[in-house]
């Protein structure tokens, strides 16, 4: 993958990663325990796939783009 796209695809997984943290909050702060719950395991099941299976190959290849705390 040229550098270029994966500095592209690492940006977008962080303002996904971010977005999704977001609406974790959201649903927190509504009081809805239950619904919180399995929102945050499916949630968490997706940040897991965006960082081993698209972030982390990228940042084998291009270190330089890993934030710190990530690796």
């Amino acid at each position: 993958m040229q550098k270029h796209i994966a500095v592209e695809i690492n940006q977008l997984m962080l303002e996904f990663s971010k977005k999704l943290n977001d609406s974790l909050l959201l649903l927190r702060d509504s009081g809805e325990q239950d619904d919180f719950e399995k929102y945050r395991e499916d949630a968490g099941k997706l940040m897991t796939i965006m960082y081993l299976d698209i972030m982390k190959p990228i940042h084998l290849c291009y270190p330089d783009l890993e934030s710190p705390g990530l690796s």
